[in-house]
């Protein structure tokens, strides 16, 4: 049986995870730990009894000798680094929920540890591993000689945009260079990603459509799919447990955190009017993830 921990229970993802995770064999969650911020005192104890949880554990430290591997929710992407860091050093797998960071020292720094102390380390978003994406990856043969590729998503610029981004990198892989912000219409932002190949994806983060979408231009024609989330919190999860047990990612760390990076090169983009190369991008551009935390409750709350 596989232990898994949950830390943070900020967002609707637990309660939603908790749920597949329940429907699988050999795996359980066996402890949560809230760190407050976003929950109200005492969530942490109504969510494990809710759910049929062990375990509430007083700190991320004492977790650790609890679980086999661990989920951090935190609404918070610079929060990810420092609570994961007590698995990492203990070599205990661990997932990221999305984004998975928020800026490059810890980008840099969530790769390094990995390194150092040879311990499991993915996650990001749950659509690059949906159905509806993967199958698509599937066909990419039968396409031919790829032209573009075309993609949207709703919600906002990095904690929803981020979705949109591993979307297409769920069908093309890593290996985007620069990014360049092409237009706006109302909530609407558009941007080109280019890859090493010379393959442009055009992307809409804040799309007016509720779906996300994904369309390939192939010399064998137009291949697309609206895509669903449905599927998507299971194939992730699934994929975390067979990662665990294998001790190998799905995908490796590097090219698993290079969406990040992406999403940091639109902004910075977007803001100065030019083409932003990824290997160009400053250590002290970042997404502040206190600053989102903080609306995020207070829309909870």
């Amino acid at each position: 049986m596989i232990k898994l921990g949950m830390v943070d229970l900020c967002t609707s993802h637990p309660g939603s995870w908790i749920k597949v995770i329940h429907e699988m064999d050999d795996v359980t969650v066996a402890a949560v730990h809230d760190s407050g911020g976003v929950r109200p005192e005492g969530y942490a104890r109504q969510f494990a009894e809710e759910n049929g949880v062990e375990q509430v554990a007083d700190s991320i430290e004492e977790m650790v000798g609890l679980v086999d591997a661990a989920i951090i929710h935190s609404a918070n992407w610079d929060l990810h680094l420092p609570h994961a860091l007590p698995f990492i050093e203990a070599r205990v797998p661990v997932l990221l929920d999305k984004p998975m960071v928020g800026n490059l020292r810890d980008l840099h720094e969530v790769q390094r540890l990995a390194a150092k102390h040879n311990t499991l380390i993915m996650g990001g978003s749950s659509i690059r591993w949906a159905d509806d994406v993967q199958e698509l990856a599937a066909q990419r043969e039968e396409m031919g000689e790829i032209g573009l590729g075309w993609c949207q998503g709703r919600g906002d610029f990095f904690n929803y945009g981020i979705h949109t981004v591993e979307m297409f990198q769920g069908f093309f892989g890593a290996g985007v260079i620069a990014v360049e912000h092409v237009g706006r219409r109302g909530p609407t932002d558009v941007f080109r990603a280019d890859y090493a190949d010379g393959t442009p994806v055009f992307y809409a983060l804040g799309a007016l459509a509720n779906p996300w979408f994904i369309a390939i231009t192939g010399k064998n024609g137009v291949y697309s799919r609206v895509v669903g989330s449905g599927s998507a919190y299971a194939r992730l999860i699934e994929r975390f447990v067979e990662a665990i047990r294998s001790g190998e990612p799905p995908i490796p760390l590097e090219e698993n955190l290079e969406a990040v990076k992406v999403a940091l090169a639109a902004k910075v983009s977007r803001r100065e009017g030019t083409i932003c190369y990824l290997q160009d991008l400053d250590n002290d551009e970042r997404f502040d993830g206190f600053a989102f935390a903080e609306e995020y409750a207070k829309l909870r709350q």
